[in-house]
C-alpha cells in the first residue's frame, strides 16, 4: 500500500491562515497522520471486504506488523516538530474532539471516498456507499484506540509517553487441575444408535437477486437489480442461482431445505451463520433483521421440530465485521442484533443460553445427557472486526468462559462440541494461540469442532504443543449453501465416523 508522508521541509503550519474547519480537524499535517493511520488499518482488509476469507491467501503479516513498518515513517515525518509528551497528548486530545464533530466526519468520509476511487478499491458507487456506512463507526473506534492520546503518543514517542498495546499478546488462565492422560477416540460399538446432525453454513440470501441480470458485473456482488443486463454474447443470471459472484434467491434456499428429507431424519442442526448477502456496502439494520427473521422462519418451516443451534456469522451485523465487545453501549452496541436473535431463536434455546446470547452472542447448552454444545461468537477473534482496535484482550471474556464450560464438562465426564463461524486458524494471533492452548488442554473432552466462513470443504488439524506431531483435534469447515464465488451449494451431514459426509 502506498505510504503518504510529509517531508520535514514541507507543510509547516501557517500563523494566520487556518480556517475554522481546519481547526476542528487539526492542522494539515495532523490530518495526514489521521489518514495514514486510517489507511494502514483499513485499506488492506477493505480490498477483500466482501469475500470469504478462504477465497484468498491468508495475509502474511498482521496489523501489528503493518504498524511496525509504519511507525518509523511516522516518527520521521513528525520529527521536525520535536514533540514533547504533553504537547503530543494535547494535540491528540484536540484531534479526538474535532474528529467527532459532524463536519469532520463528513470531511474524512469525503477523503476516504476519494482515496477508494483513486486506488480503485471498488467501483465509485460502492466506494461512496461503503464509506457512508462505515464512517461513523470507524471514527468512533479510531478516536478510542489508535488516535487516543495514550496510544498515539506511545506509538510516536515511546513508552515513556503512553502505552501502545493494540493487538498485544495476552493469556487466559487455565485451571490448576492436572490434564488427564490423552485417550484415543473410541469408535461407536457395532449396532450403537446413530446420531445424524445437519450442518448448515453461509446461506447468504440475496433479497434483490434478479434472474437475467449480469452475473459478472463490476460490483463485488452481482445477479441483482443494480447489476444491469449482461452483453448479448453471454447469458444472464439463472432462475436458481449462478456460478459467479452471486448469492442465492430465497426459492433456492427453500428448495435446498425442502429436499433434505431423504438425508434425515436429523437429531439436531448446527447452523454456523452468515445469513445476509454480500452487498456489504449498502446494508441497514433493517436489512439484516429481515434476513435473520426470514431465513430463520424458513429453517423452522422445513426442519420442523428438529432443534437448531445457531452461531453468529460476521455478515449478520452492519457494518460487516462490526461486533463491539459488550462494554460498548448505546447505539454503537450490538444489542439490536443479539436481542433480535434471542427473540427469533427462543424456541430453540433455553433461558441460560439466551442470557449469554443477549450479552455477547455466545452460549452453551446440553442437547442430550453427556453432550455439551458451545456456540462461540468468533467475531471476537476476527482480524476484520475493527472494534477490537479498542481492546482485543479476550473480548467479552469469552475464552475464559469457554475454559469454565470445558472444565465443568470434564468434571462431569461429558463430551463437548464447539460450533462457530470463523475458523480458529483465521483469527488474531493471540486469540488463536489461546484457543489452541484450550483445545490442547481439553482434548479428551472436546469431541468435535464445526465452523464455516471459507465457503469451501476444509479442515484444520490441532497438534500437541510438545512434539507438534500428535494430532489431538480436528475442526471441520463445511462448504457454503451460497454459490459465492462459483461454488456448488452444499450442506454437511455429521455422522459418527472419522469425518463428516458432505452433500451437494
Amino acid at each position: 500500500m502506498p505510504r503518504h508522508g510529509v517531508s520535514p521541509g514541507q507543510g509547516h503550519p501557517r500563523s494566520g491562515g487556518e480556517t475554522e474547519s481546519d481547526r476542528s480537524r487539526g492542522s494539515p499535517r495532523l490530518r495526514l497522520l489521521w489518514i495514514g493511520l486510517a489507511l494502514a488499518l483499513a485499506l488492506p482488509d477493505s480490498l477483500i471486504l466482501w469475500a470469504p476469507a478462504g477465497a484468498h491467501p491468508l495475509p502474511s503479516q498482521s496489523h501489528p506488523a503493518r504498524f511496525g513498518r509504519l511507525v518509523p515513517q511516522l516518527r520521521n515525518a513528525f520529527g521536525w516538530w520535536n514533540l514533547t509528551c504533553p504537547v503530543c497528548k494535547g494535540l491528540f486530545t484536540a484531534i479526538d474532539f474535532g474528529l467527532k464533530k459532524e463536519p469532520s466526519v463528513a470531511w474524512m468520509g469525503s477523503m476516504a471516498t476519494k482515496l477508494c476511487k483513486l486506488l480503485k478499491i471498488a467501483p465509485p458507487t460502492v466506494c461512496q456507499s461503503a464509506v457512508q456506512l462505515f464512517e461513523d463507526d470507524m471514527v468512533e473506534v479510531w478516536t478510542r484506540s489508535v488516535l487516543s492520546p495514550s496510544e498515539a503518543c506511545g506509538l510516536l514517542l515511546g513508552n515513556t509517553c503512553g502505552h501502545w498495546d493494540i493487538f498485544s499478546s495476552w493469556n487466559i488462565s487455565l485451571p490448576a487441575v492436572p490434564k488427564p492422560s490423552p485417550q484415543p477416540p473410541k469408535p461407536p460399538a457395532p449396532g450403537a444408535p446413530v446420531s445424524r446432525i445437519l450442518f448448515l453454513t453461509d446461506l447468504h440470501w440475496d433479497h434483490d437477486y434478479l434472474e437475467g441480470t449480469d452475473p459478472d458485473c463490476e460490483n463485488p456482488l452481482c445477479c441483482r437489480q443494480d447489476s444491469g443486463l449482461p452483453p448479448t454474447s453471454r447469458p444472464g443470471a439463472g432462475y436458481w442461482g449462478e456460478y459467479s459472484k452471486c448469492d442465492l434467491p430465497l426459492r433456492t434456499l427453500e428448495s435446498l431445505l425442502s429436499g433434505l428429507g431423504p438425508a434425515g431424519p436429523f437429531d439436531m442442526v448446527y447452523w454456523t451463520g452468515d445469513i445476509p448477502a454480500h452487498n456489504v456496502w449498502h446494508q441497514s439494520r433493517q436489512d439484516q433483521l429481515r434476513a435473520l427473521t426470514t431465513v430463520t422462519a424458513l429453517v423452522k418451516k422445513f426442519l420442523g421440530p428438529v432443534p437448531v443451534y445457531p452461531a453468529v456469522g460476521n455478515h449478520e451485523s452492519t457494518p460487516v465485521n462490526g461486533f463491539p465487545p459488550p462494554f460498548i453501549e448505546g447505539n454503537y452496541s450490538s444489542s439490536w442484533l443479539y436481542e433480535a436473535m434471542a427473540k427469533v431463536w427462543e424456541s430453540w434455546l433455553p433461558a441460560e443460553a439466551l442470557h449469554t446470547l443477549r450479552i455477547g452472542g455466545f452460549y452453551a447448552l446440553s442437547p442430550r445427557p453427556g453432550l455439551r454444545l458451545i456456540s462461540l461468537n468468533m467475531n471476537f477473534c476476527s482480524r476484520e472486526n475493527f472494534w477490537l482496535l479498542i481492546n482485543s484482550t479476550d473480548p467479552a471474556g469469552q475464552l475464559q468462559w469457554l475454559v469454565g464450560e470445558l472444565q465443568a464438562a470434564e468434571d462431569r465426564g461429558d463430551k463437548v462440541h464447539i460450533i462457530g463461524h470463523i475458523p480458529p486458524g483465521h483469527c488474531l494471533k493471540s486469540w488463536s494461540w489461546n484457543y489452541y492452548r484450550i483445545v490442547a488442554r481439553y482434548e479428551n473432552t472436546l469431541a468435535g469442532q464445526f465452523f464455516g466462513h471459507t465457503h469451501v470443504d476444509e479442515f484444520e488439524v490441532f497438534y500437541d504443543e510438545e512434539t507438534l506431531s500428535r494430532p489431538l483435534s480436528v475442526a471441520f469447515l463445511a462448504p457454503s449453501a451460497t454459490t459465492y464465488i462459483g461454488l456448488n451449494p452444499a450442506v454437511a451431514i455429521v455422522l459418527p465416523r472419522p469425518s463428516p459426509r458432505w452433500a451437494s
